[in-house]
């Protein structure tokens, strides 16, 4: 492995991006100034596109087992706490497809999920060092040195060690960017304040259907004085409530903290003694910080997660765009540090991940504009004071645009589309929409379906392969090259391909079915299938591409970096990437 590189912060930023680079073979050191892993619920919603990256990363299996299912929302009567009046899932119900095997959200606690991230971490080597806090940055032409203190023993040990990045991944409160001088752009709102408490509860649970694991979210009060919300777990009776409202003293929660003043004020929101507290695992005040970063990077320093933006949890986006911050940068990072890129690749990490953010920012802040104005909690009130549907139903159930499935960088500096004369230059719905034309810049869509004609020993690395999504990898481009009517017609393409180094790139030949296998050139690919089903052709767009072979070129990150029809367009891309992926 190469020499490490410093990650600061053990959230769900800093693991994903520690767990993408030691995928690439690249060191890092992460260190955490609490002085033990975190604890609470915090940002529990995970969408299906974070759940694909995870995939990528082989931790999806683990978290699906722990996670269970986006909660149906409950509300109860404020003049018969017993009646339900109201029930509505939490997310659109979106049917799965070929092109879009996830298409559910899980719920799983922010604790639960990172130590799933730091077990697949310890199996790579790696370790998070806790009670280990960056204090200042010093930057050259040939690295970044860290400034550390270490607690060890009650003692406090100083450090300075060279690095040649360092990644801020430490939070809202970021020591790193703090260092850098970056503006942190935005506001802190008081309106809209609460108090989050995780708890063991007795005496409230809706049974879902029989063997279903489902969370239900329970909300009782009035939203403008006083309201709690009691939403379930993946732990069996372990719930994490929100106190809000204009009548909630949360200063005088805070400064107290004890079960009995959370009890109390549990039973007179709810108007019921049987829903009983036994046990607090976290608790703490939330304040409305809607904010982002001036700039996501300053040389060799770069920060990603709430260290670069902080937001209304409205719309359940915190999280999920961490992670695709780390895995945007991730893959570049690695190329980078190994010396298969030059160093004005990362540069691509803010031009792509700055317009995204900031449309997420606009997204949530709308959304939270509307739950907390006066307007909105009286026409709530009205609705289901009388049980009926409203306008403001979608408030509360994330739509599809929000699982993140069409976000795109069509406008990025290093995506290429050969197919069009005209590149996308701006930014425009960056969230996207369902059902667009595929193009470079958006997310690669699954086929299953496929039939194996060959494989090299290094791939498939377990079962048959039998959908692209298993072939993607967080350590290597993928080249699908797709030839609509015989093998041979592929080979300028593939010749385009010969001599980059082994391991950068996974070459794989897709032919329709019923095509020849006559001329097939195996050994100039690691795997060769038929799209027995035809969801190659269609997912990429390929049945209205007329005759000419194709190469989708598939990022690490799971995005199209190209559609290329000639050794200049495949050329075209590897120059735009700053690349030296040739042999030598």
């Amino acid at each position: 492995m190469q020499s490490p590189q410093i990650l600061v912060g053990a959230g769900p930023a800093g693991l994903a991006l520690a767990l993408s680079l030691l995928k690439n073979g690249v060191a890092v050191r992460i260190i955490e100034k609490d002085a033990r892993n975190h604890v609470g619920e915090r940002g529990a919603g995970v969408i299906p596109r974070t759940l694909e990256i995870e995939h990528f990363l082989g931790v999806a299996d683990d978290v699906l087992k722990a996670g269970i299912n986006m909660p149906i929302r409950h509300v109860f009567d404020p003049n018969d706490p017993y009646r339900i009046i109201k029930s509505q899932p939490m997310m659109q119900e979106v049917k799965e497809t070929p092109a879009f095997p996830i298409t559910h959200g899980i719920m799983l606690g922010q604790w639960h999920h990172q130590a799933i991230f730091r077990k697949h971490i310890a199996d790579l080597g790696g370790t998070v060092e806790l009670g280990t806090t960056l204090v200042g940055i010093e930057q050259d032409e040939s690295g970044a040195t860290a400034e550390i203190v270490r607690t060890i023993d009650g003692a406090e040990v100083k450090e300075k060690i060279k690095y040649t990045y360092i990644v801020g991944a430490d939070g809202a409160r970021s020591t790193v960017r703090k260092v850098l001088g970056l503006n942190f752009v935005g506001e802190t709102r008081e309106e809209g304040m609460m108090y989050i408490v995780d708890a063991r509860v007795e005496g409230i649970n809706i049974e879902g259907p029989e063997g279903e694991r489902r969370a239900s979210l329970y909300f009782f009060g009035d939203r403008k004085k006083k309201m709690a919300g009691l939403r379930g777990t993946a732990r069996p009776g372990h719930f994490q409530i929100v106190f809000a409202g204009n009548e909630v003293d949360i200063t005088t929660l805070k400064a107290r903290g004890d079960k009995e003043a959370i009890q109390t004020l549990l039973n007179d929101i709810t108007q019921r003694t049987d829903i009983k507290i036994t046990d607090i695992t976290w608790q703490n005040e939330w304040r409305p910080n809607i904010r982002m970063a001036e700039r996501f990077h300053v040389g060799r320093v770069f920060i990603i997660g709430d260290a670069a933006h902080a937001h209304s949890p409205t719309g359940g986006q915190g999280l999920n765009s961490s992670i695709q911050d780390s895995f945007n940068l991730a893959w570049k990072l690695a190329l980078v540090v190994k010396g298969h890129a030059l160093p004005a690749l990362l540069d691509s990490y803010e031009v792509e991940r700055v317009p995204v953010i900031a449309e997420m920012l606009k997204i949530t802040t709308n959304l939270f504009n509307r739950v907390f104005s006066i307007d909105t909690q009286q026409a709530l009130a009205r609705a289901e004071a009388s049980a009926a549907s409203d306008p403001y139903d979608d408030l509360f159930t994330r739509g599809r645009k929000l699982f993140q499935l069409d976000l795109n960088y069509r406008w990025s500096t290093i995506v290429r589309d050969e197919r069009y004369a005209a590149a996308v230059e701006n930014a425009g719905d960056v969230y996207g929409v369902e059902g667009h034309d595929l193009r470079a810049g958006d997310r690669a869509p699954d086929a299953p379906g496929l039939t194996t004609l060959t494989a090299k020993n290094s791939l498939p690395p377990a079962a048959p392969v039998t959908r692209l999504f298993d072939v993607f990898s967080p350590s290597a481009h993928t080249a699908l090259v797709f030839s609509p009517r015989s093998a041979g017609e592929a080979q300028p393409l593939l010749d385009a391909l010969r001599g980059l180094q082994a391991g950068l790139f996974r070459k794989v030949l897709i032919l329709p079915a019923g095509t020849s296998h006559e001329g097939v050139p195996f050994s100039d690919v690691d795997i060769v299938f038929e799209d027995a089903e035809g969801h190659v052709l269609r997912g990429y767009g390929l049945d209205s591409a007329g005759n000419a072979p194709t190469v989708i070129l598939v990022r690490p990150d799971g995005m199209v970096g190209a559609f290329a029809r000639s050794a200049a367009g495949i050329k075209d891309y590897l120059s735009a990437l700053n690349s030296r992926f040739r042999s030598i």
